[in-house]
């Protein structure tokens, strides 16, 4: 049965991420919209360096939280469409599988690129080097969770406007943008950033199996 499971998960898996690749769209507006918007801050306001530096930990969250939306509506989508979906929750196989898979396949597509991005806009924003592990650690832990949120929503907009997804989201999404700015924050100013990074971990360690499950019962309420 464990085996069964297994090489369901990875069979979801590896068809999403080849079909990712042949989007390149996919993983590539994401990307250039957080390295756009984090370009923008310097042009727009100041280039002092302390002034952005003060600024980075808000403005590379933010970013990071509006890009991962612009990709939410296509993690269930398709499928519906097409009839995959379908067979899937027809069959007997763990419905739990799927979504995770399915949410797996989107940080790798969307979230992975925001990370190595994350790198770059610390350059443009001055942020030392001390807050660079900080802000990646906070950054796989916080992304992750969004696509975790992003399925619920793709869930319930199922065959709805896309733009409906990022509606759901966006108010959930609050806790993890404060506790991740705040842990770049503290790192910036040379503080204990450890106990925001833990919170996020629990977050994202309850919201595996809640979030997954409730994204379940989200697409059978299309069923129904």
């Amino acid at each position: 049965m464990k085996s069964n499971i297994y090489n369901w998960f990875f069979l979801i898996l590896r068809r999403d991420l080849l079909m990712a690749s042949r989007r390149s769209a996919t993983y590539i507006t994401p990307l250039i919209f957080f390295l756009i918007v984090i370009s923008f801050f310097p042009i727009a306001l100041s280039p002092d360096q302390d002034f952005l530096r003060s600024l980075a930990p808000g403005v590379i969250w933010i970013a990071a939280l509006l890009s991962s939306l612009l990709a939410i509506e296509t993690i269930f989508s398709e499928d519906f469409r097409d009839g995959t979906l379908d067979e899937f929750f027809i069959s007997n196989d763990p419905s739990f599988v799927l979504v995770f898979a399915k949410v797996l396949c989107h940080w790798l597509v969307t979230g992975f690129p925001i990370l190595l991005a994350s790198i770059i806009s610390s350059l443009i924003l001055y942020l030392p080097i001390s807050s660079l592990l900080p802000m990646i650690c906070s950054l796989i832990l916080g992304t992750f969770f969004m696509s975790l949120l992003g399925a619920i929503g793709a869930a319930l907009s199922l065959g709805k406007s896309a733009i409906l997804s990022a509606i759901i989201v966006l108010p959930f999404s609050i806790p993890t943008l404060l506790m991740g700015t705040a842990a770049v924050s503290s790192a910036i100013d040379y503080q204990d950033y450890s106990g925001f990074l833990l919170i996020m971990g629990a977050m994202l360690a309850i919201g595996v199996p809640g979030l997954c499950l409730l994204t379940v019962e989200a697409i059978l309420l299309n069923y129904e």
